[in-house]
């Protein structure tokens, strides 16, 4: 057992090393001994004898050295006095130090952070089983109940389908009403997604069907905040909207569909002699592949089936079902389009890393031309390139590695702040979390940035003359040679870098300010909504028309309230409602497949003015434009425009789906109010009457405009709502300024993130530029105080050292142009009526980067330009 004797003798000499030293240091003093007595035998005074003895022993060091060499852990121990050494380097420049620190820690703070985010969007399987089978049909939230029933048989390629849509509804316990948002779901909804639920059941085949007895599955969410995780609670009836409903399931940890906001999941009914199973387009489809259903059959099962939907059902073209049938897989549905925004953020902060790694080489660059002298010394005692080398590399590995322990710390602290930064869709920042895999990932790469740091430094110490650096000058050890070029070469690459995120910024900065000057139709100013919710099956029509009216009544008296309404939907935000018009004057519109579509807004006579909305012709909805009174009806301007030109609007008549075909008369033009966000066309809308159109409704919005403090208002508002019926239950509260603001949040926080890091970038850059052109001053100072003795001007050296600072800048910005102009594609996407090569952004980030450099170039400049001859030469 050979080796493992051997290896014991290795363990002992790693962690028994002081005795072994102990036994060494005696079998040496023996041998010296030994030979000392042997001389003294032979004549030799005790003091001679041991000196001889010590010559002819040939140097105790020499054979300690070829001892341990012999105990096989040198390289154990060796890297261990690396580490020591590196350690002790760094704490003789805290300076240098913190700031190498610091500047990693950002970097890969910000990579760790992101990268979590990737994962928990692009990488994290969905909580459903075998995601990649799972598709959400076309036209998502415009199918009816009868076309999801036509669908069922004629599409092979699919194992099971289902339709689903969201709906708020009110939970009343002891504690009051609450109001959550839940899925309505045909029964099929778990067979497609194949989740088993923690507890109890999930749908059975007869839930959905008219009559059937109510049930509801919880999110583990609620069931923990409602029901205290009680597993009691399944089998028990509670209130869902004024309804006894009986819970039968509760979903696990983490699951969700189809977004994390959905907090139950409540059967859809589906009763084909109702007239929303007919005519209610609010439905959303999805299937469940079969296992190895080709793409070829799939696409000709859906061409197939949209053949039937025409021939069966004629289309309006603005919902034409049977055109460009497309399956979108579950997790893009879900996610949305988030994989560019997050790619092109994790690209800006590994550009910030990148830039880091390139600003920390140069401050190593620079340390290791003020250690020539020392790496000579270390030469000519016997150390080799290599083994110089590796100490140089330990060092920038431990620099690596403290700036990745603390920039991991950055990211465990300030990773909820970044995750509600970013512009995700609403309730995906609840699946998001920092995992401790990316943790790990952060030190490796702290370990990569260290080595990648010590590349620069590494080559010039392997390529570089140490022979004569002990007793060289200052300046035969400065950056007049290849340290010089090196450096000046990684300033380009900072600058060139810096380019690049700063005119993404730019690009982003003015499309913010091209989305702030348009014109939504209402005023954010003094604005706010309250969303309010009351149990449908609780209080009768004229119990929720008589709230609403009592609601509005009492908000407009509290102090400070200029004008209060109801909105079935909020501008900017909402969308949704809307359906075909027949326009009485205009029977070349009014067939099957022609009729014009607009968005349907039951409004109360205080609404536009809470809003801020203008009325540019006619009337807005009086107080007599009651149930019983004539029907009436105000269009914005796109819906007259796109229906009567340049004709007179007022007096023309129009039915809806929602009116059951009675016509209303038009009574007035209002100002066109963005729908569906601040960007793209407005569409024609109709504006109706609340008590002619929604009186009965258990949801509405209430829009108040104040001349005081909103969020005081909103503070309020609860309150208010609890006094009129405390069964109703409050949503949403926001003030309409936060709503312009969500609405433009991908450029709007997109910009904060880019200036982020070109600012950082900025930094960086500057810190090099002076750092290059400082250190050269500094080397070159014996030169400086030589020419101003021989009658050299200050201004003429202050000038020639901007000139050399400016170059690697000015090459910089040339090829960070270059290189924004093609990268700056990736951003267009996120751009609204700017162009990717937009010249102001191009040459705002080129004028930012070229100051900077000037005025870190002109603070050495000068301080060479006031050099003392007589101080320089003696220094030298």
């Amino acid at each position: 057992m050979r080796w493992l004797n051997d290896i014991g003798y290795r363990v002992r000499a790693l962690f028994g090393r002081k005795a072994m030293e102990r036994e060494l240091e005696d079998e040496i003093s023996f041998h010296l001994e030994m030979e000392a007595r042997k001389l003294e035998a032979r004549g030799m005074s005790p003091v001679e004898a041991r000196r001889m003895a010590a010559v002819k022993f040939g140097g105790a060091d020499r054979f300690k050295e070829q001892a341990r060499a012999s105990w096989g852990v040198a390289a154990v121990t060796d890297v261990g006095a690396d580490l020591r050494f590196a350690r002790r380097q760094l704490g003789r420049h805290p300076a240098f130090t913190a700031m190498a620190t610091l500047t990693l820690a950002l970097g890969i703070g910000g990579t760790v952070a992101l990268f979590s985010v990737v994962d928990g969007l692009l990488l994290r399987p969905l909580p459903v089983q075998d995601e990649d089978d799972v598709m959400v049909f076309w036209s998502p939230y415009n199918w009816r109940a009868i076309e999801f029933d036509f669908a069922r048989g004629r599409l092979p390629s699919f194992d099971a389908l289902e339709a689903f849509t969201n709906e708020g509804f009110t939970l009343r316990t002891d504690e009051g009403s609450s109001l959550h948002l839940a899925t309505l779901a045909t029964a099929e909804l778990f067979d497609v997604l194949g989740t088993q639920p923690l507890v109890g059941r999930t749908f059975l085949p007869e839930d959905d069907r008219p009559g059937a007895e109510p049930v509801i599955v919880l999110s583990h969410g609620l069931w923990q905040q409602a029901f205290g995780g009680d597993p009691g609670v399944v089998g028990t009836r509670i209130d869902v909207s004024g309804r006894p409903t009986t819970v039968v399931g509760v979903m696990p940890r983490g699951f969700y569909f189809p977004t994390p906001e959905m907090r139950a999941w409540i059967p859809l009914e589906m009763d084909p002699e109702s007239e929303s199973y007919q005519n209610n387009g609010w439905l959303a489809l999805t299937g469940r592949l079969g296992a190895g259903a080709p793409p070829a059959r799939v696409q000709a099962d859906l061409e197939a089936f949209t053949a039937a939907l025409r021939e069966r059902w004629t289309y309006n073209p603005s919902f034409d079902k049977t055109r460009n049938p497309v399956l979108t897989p579950l997790r893009e549905y879900v996610m949305g389009d988030v994989r560019p925004l997050v790619l092109l953020l994790l690209g800006a902060v590994g550009v910030v890393l990148l830039m880091a790694c390139v600003n920390v080489a140069a401050l190593l660059l620079a340390k290791a031309s003020d250690r020539t002298g020392e790496m000579a010394v270390r030469a000519a005692l016997g150390a080799g390139r290599l083994r110089l080398s590796r100490q140089m590399l330990t060092e920038s590995v431990v620099l690596g590695i403290v700036g990745g322990a603390v920039g991991v710390g950055l990211a465990v602290a300030a990773f909820d702040l970044l995750v509600a930064a970013l512009p995700l869709p609403s309730g995906l920042s609840d699946v998001i979390s920092l995992d401790w895999s990316a943790l790990a990932a952060g030190l490796v790469l702290s370990v990569g940035a260290g080595a990648m740091v010590a590349l620069a430094p590494m080559r010039r110490l392997l390529r570089g003359d140490l022979s004569d650096g002990a007793l060289g000058s200052r300046r035969q050890a400065g950056l007049a040679g290849g340290g010089t070029r090196t450096q000046k070469g990684l300033v380009v690459a900072e600058v060139l870098l810096c380019v690049v995120l700063t005119t993404g910024a730019a690009l982003l900065v003015r499309t913010v300010d091209r989305i702030r000057d348009l014109d939504a139709g209402v005023e954010p100013k003094g604005m706010s909504s309250v969303d309010v919710f009351l149990p449908v099956n609780a209080m009768d029509e004229e119990e929720r028309a008589r709230f609403f009216r009592v609601l509005v009544e009492r908000v407009e008296a509290l102090p400070g309230v200029t004008a209060a309404g109801l909105i079935n939907r909020l501008p900017v935000r909402d969308g949704g409602w809307q359906g075909s018009v027949t326009v009485e004057d205009r029977p070349d519109l009014n067939e099957d497949g022609r009729r014009p579509s607009a968005y349907w807004r039951p409004v109360t006579p205080g609404t536009f003015r809470s809003l801020g909305a203008r009325v540019v012709q006619g009337r807005g909805i009086e107080d007599g434009d009651r149930q019983g009174a004539t029907a009436v009806v105000v269009v914005n301007q796109a819906f007259a425009r796109s229906l009567w030109g340049d004709g007179d609007p007022l007096g023309r008549r129009v039915a809806t789906y929602f009116s059951r075909g009675e016509y209303a008369q038009v009574v007035g033009v209002v100002a066109d109010v963005a729908i569906e966000g601040l960007t793209g066309e407005v569409p024609p809308t109709l504006y109706v009457p609340w008590d002619q159109g929604l009186r009965s409704s258990e949801y509405g919005i209430l829009t108040v405009r104040t001349d005081g403090d909103v969020d005081a208002f909103l503070s309020a508002a609860r309150s208010v709502v609890a006094e009129v019926d405390p069964r109703a239950a409050v949503g949403r509260m926001v003030s309409m300024t936060a709503v312009m603001d969500d609405a433009m949040a991908e450029p709007l926080r997109l910009r904060f993130f880019l200036s982020i890091f070109a600012a950082l970038g900025i930094v960086l850059g500057t810190v090099g530029i002076y750092g290059v052109v400082s250190y050269s001053v500094q080397r070159r100072r014996g030169e400086f105080g030589v020419r101003m003795a021989l009658g050299a001007e200050p201004r003429r050296l202050l000038a020639q050292v901007v000139r050399d600072g400016m170059t690697p800048v000015l090459l910089g910005v040339a090829g960070g142009l270059g290189v924004a102009l093609v990268a700056s594609a990736t951003l267009e996407r996120f751009l609204y009526e700017v162009a990717p090569t937009d010249i102001g952004a191009l040459a705002a980030a080129a004028g930012v980067l070229t100051v900077a450099g000037l005025l870190a170039a002109m603070v050495p400049a000068w301080r060479a330009g006031r050099t003392e001859p007589s101080a320089a030469l003696r220094g030298e």
